[in-house]
């Protein structure tokens, strides 16, 4: 029969902060008990630091992009009939 760790855990007073050992069927178990975690509804607005401590650098420039004006495209446009416009 084989009961949840959690169970067995249930009956023993824990304290905080403090780590258990025992021998289960000749193996060695470890317990740790851990603080609880604070809520975060807990901090104020001043425990928040909204503002970076220093300055961060900004991207490199890899390299400069360069544009060029062209009076008319490289291929000529085909007209399309007034007929198949509607369609």
């Amino acid at each position: 029969m084989s009961i949840a760790l959690a169970d067995a855990l249930e009956d023993v007073e824990l304290v905080e902060g403090r780590t258990y050992h025992c021998q289960v069927h000749g193996r060695q178990v470890e317990v740790r008990v851990l603080a609880m975690p604070q809520d975060s509804a807990g901090l104020s607005e001043d425990d928040v630091m909204l503002d970076p401590w220093c300055e961060l650098p900004g991207p490199p420039v890899v390299g400069v992009l360069s544009s060029q004006l062209v009076a008319r495209l490289p291929f000529d446009v085909p007209e399309v009939p007034a007929s198949e416009d509607t369609e």
